[in-house]
């Protein structure tokens, strides 16, 4: 079995929105070719990633939650 590892963290700035890490096995992954050579192409899962990721960007403020530091305590920020 080969194994796949993908990560993707999304950050707004210096602030960590999302982490996404997975295992995949590749004998389960669609490719979707990206050009005639053969050669290239892209994942069924490299696209949802991408789709959730852009999901989490465009969030509103109030969706994203409040902005914690490394202890819990959350950070107040200066929107102006």
């Amino acid at each position: 079995m080969h194994m796949k590892k993908r990560v993707l963290c999304v950050f707004d700035g210096p602030r960590r929105l999302w982490k996404d890490d997975m295992m995949l096995d590749m004998a389960h992954e669609v490719r979707i070719p990206t050009s005639a050579d053969g050669r290239s192409y892209t994942t069924d899962l490299d696209i949802l990633t991408m789709q959730r990721a852009e999901a989490v960007l465009n969030a509103t403020e109030e969706e994203k939650g409040p902005w914690l530091d490394e202890d819990g305590a959350e950070v107040v920020t200066d929107h102006q």
